[in-house]
């Protein structure tokens, strides 16, 4: 058995409500209450990695405890999916290997853009 030290809270309101509030999130997740993430994707497909790297490229980045800076997959990304602007309006793990393809031509034209700022 570990010890544990106490932690004091620094929140606002109700310390329990705090603590809880993953466990909430987390039933909206699985009950399908919250908007679908379109950015979801898949490490070990390849075209799903230089998407990423293409936002990364572009600066499109947010913070990350693990990993330092990480694309915004779930920020930007998605909306972007859901845009007008965006050449195909699915889920990224529901493309097929040509709307991914789309998508990446897309976002070197946002590199390029960025780039020349």
């Amino acid at each position: 058995m570990t010890a544990t030290k106490p932690q004091v809270y620094t929140g606002t309101g109700s310390a329990i409500d705090n603590y809880n509030d993953p466990k909430k999130q987390l039933q909206n997740i699985v009950n399908g209450t919250k908007e679908v993430n379109w950015g979801l994707f898949d490490m070990k497909n390849s075209k799903h990695r230089r998407i990423q790297s293409d936002l990364r490229q572009a600066n499109i980045v947010v913070k990350n405890n693990r990993h330092g800076e990480v694309a915004d997959m779930l920020g930007w990304f998605n909306r972007f999916l859901k845009s007008d602007k965006s050449p195909v309006k699915k889920p990224l793990k529901q493309m097929t290997s040509k709307e991914l393809s789309k998508i990446i031509k897309a976002l070197d034209g946002v590199v390029i853009w960025k780039h020349s700022i």
